[in-house]
């Protein structure tokens, strides 16, 4: 079988996992998938941190020659964090010289949360707010809850194909997408096959 073909492969089972068991405080994107290598997440703020309550859509970006090379994420909303950059790119190792074919999106997606609970400072790609995190903590996160205010509180749908759809189906069809319903970095169920995380 071609590269490719194993990579798609691999990919539309990572997505089936994604909608039917995603990691904490993520979720698909508004969009139906209709490229295996280019789509959107979205990850709710966790709660603990000054992001919670904020809403992010994430593109997942997959290489062609996945998974020998790292999937890239990329906010697309405005993000004070020390690991993203002023691109929304979230620059950690395991996006680069730590990557190994045997993670996945959802390690991927589980690494971008962690990072929004606590901020690796060793390697910051923004410097102004690494440096603020390091000697006014406090400071650090008011700006942050401040930003996340300002660019991630509007609520953002979620796409759900139905359990029997194929990918393919799921776009030609418009399946339903279904709508945010709770903040504080938590979110309710979208599928009744998904467990619904209390408050």
């Amino acid at each position: 079988m071609p590269e490719s073909g194993r990579a798609m492969r691999r990919i539309r089972k990572e997505l089936e996992l994604l909608w039917t068991d995603p990691p904490a405080f993520c979720r698909p994107g508004l969009a139906p998938v209709t490229d295996l290598f280019h789509w959107e997440v979205v990850i709710d703020g966790p709660d603990g941190s000054p992001y919670a309550g904020g809403t992010f859509p994430v593109d997942v970006a997959y290489p062609k020659d996945y998974p020998f090379d790292p999937i890239k994420l990329t906010f697309r909303t405005k993000v004070y964090h020390p690991n993203i950059g002023p691109e929304g790119k979230v620059a950690l190792d395991i996006f680069g010289s730590e990557w190994r074919p045997s993670l996945t999106i959802s390690t991927a997606l589980l690494s971008g949360v962690s990072v929004l609970h606590d901020p690796l400072l060793d390697r910051p790609v923004r410097r102004d707010a690494a440096r603020l995190c390091k000697r006014e903590r406090g400071l650090f996160e008011h700006k942050a809850r401040d930003w996340t205010r300002r660019y991630a509180s509007a609520p953002t749908a979620s796409f759900y194909p139905s359990g029997t759809e194929t990918f393919e189906e799921a776009a030609a069809s418009g399946a339903v997408a279904r709508r945010r319903s709770c903040g504080a970095g938590q979110w309710r169920s979208f599928a009744a096959r998904l467990p619904c995380i209390q408050p």
